[in-house]
């Protein structure tokens, strides 16, 4: 509590921050900006963690918890969760939960009420879909009542919540960042290889890619595309790829730590997710001056792709244009080099230093007045 200590206490809260998806990314990146300046004790609270260590380094300033020791799921459980997490935030003092995926809400907006910690609903899809969770247009409208901050990735989105709720917090678009890549990435002319990135779920569209592949790759034959990342979808993946022919054309990688490795070899990156909210692997692909190819789903890849500057926008799903302008760019070796160039066009939107100030304006905020603690829950 800040009453017990002059540093306020910001505990970022994850289903499992040790997975390797998006939005675990971009909440360390932001969670370790935050404790390198030295102005906030930072913490991350999952429900539980799968991994031995987590994918992506988090700052060892930075305390991690649990509320279970083995992988807990289930509404079952939403009682005893609750539970868990309040006592956490009376034991370890957080002044200011932020759930990085809205529909932890359901667990931090009870607590709220018990123990008058800060919330920040933290939206990472945006507010058109529901995915895999049908109370999360629940838990949105919950937030809208009772959390203090909402913060979404794109201003569209923070326009459709402004359209379709009655909002009695602030709320606020913060995109995610795009980190500068050391050393300097040079774009590889020469590579034949395409790259997709992303946790093998149906929001990620990879169905689409092995549509799109089998139109592409046959024609291409010295091209391959390899697709990182590991979910659920991968058996039925498989089975496409081994009816369309393309078993060692279009490979499913898995999950790996070399990401870097991966992006510096590319000649360019396809995104064929259904839905996003700012997806972080298009602005990693920006980063490493990639050309990409992107169905222009909402909400993300229109404002990052300049369509037909340092990239292509697809209309969703068009399966045919998405194939033929993955094709078109395998056989302009100079328009990829072109898009190579202009890669960093608008990159200063997702500058981190600026993200950082916003994050610490809208902190800030939450902690400049005291909580008070009831005896409600």
């Amino acid at each position: 509590m800040i009453a017990q200590s002059s540093v306020p206490h910001i505990a970022f809260f994850s289903g499992d921050i040790t997975r390797s998806g998006g939005t675990e990314n971009v909440s360390v990146m932001i969670a370790n900006a935050l404790a390198e300046t030295g102005e906030w004790r930072v913490s991350f609270v999952s429900l539980f963690e799968e991994a031995d260590r987590p994918f992506f380094a988090i700052d060892g300033r930075i305390g991690r918890f649990t509320l279970y020791p083995v992988p807990t799921h289930g509404i079952q459980h939403y009682f005893d969760t609750c539970a868990r997490l309040r006592r956490m935030v009376r034991e370890q003092h957080f002044d200011v939960l932020v759930d990085i995926d809205g529909i932890l809400d359901m667990y931090s907006l009870p607590v709220k009420r018990a123990t008058g910690v800060k919330v920040v609903s933290w939206e990472h899809f945006n507010y058109l879909q529901n995915p895999s969770v049908p109370y999360r247009k629940l838990t949105r409208r919950w937030a809208a009542r009772s959390a203090d901050a909402i913060v979404t990735l794109t201003e569209a989105d923070r326009k459709l919540y402004e359209r379709y709720l009655k909002l009695r917090c602030p709320i606020v678009a913060i995109p995610n960042p795009m980190t500068a890549v050391e050393p300097e990435p040079v774009y590889d002319a020469d590579s034949h290889l395409i790259i997709s990135s992303g946790r093998l779920t149906y929001q990620k569209g990879f169905d689409m890619a092995v549509d799109a592949a089998a139109r592409v790759l046959p024609g291409h034959p010295d091209w391959t595309w390899v697709i990182l990342g590991e979910g659920e979808d991968r058996p039925m993946l498989e089975r496409k790829i081994a009816e369309a022919g393309l078993e060692g054309r279009l490979i499913l990688q898995g999950r790996v730590e070399n990401m870097d490795d991966w992006y510096r070899k590319a000649a360019m990156f396809v995104l064929t997710s259904r839905f996003e909210g700012l997806p972080m692997v298009l602005l990693e692909a920006k980063a490493h001056r990639l050309p990409i190819v992107s169905f222009d789903c909402p909400t993300g890849p229109s404002d990052i792709i300049e369509d037909g500057v340092n990239g292509v926008l697809i209309s969703c799903f068009d399966i045919a244009a998405m194939a033929e302008a993955i094709s078109a760019l395998i056989d302009d070796d100079a328009k990829r080099a072109a898009m190579a160039e202009h890669t960093v066009a608008g990159a200063e939107r997702f500058d981190r230093t600026a993200i950082l100030r916003q994050w610490t304006a809208l902190l800030a905020s939450l902690t400049e007045q005291p909580r008070h603690e009831t005896n409600a829950g």
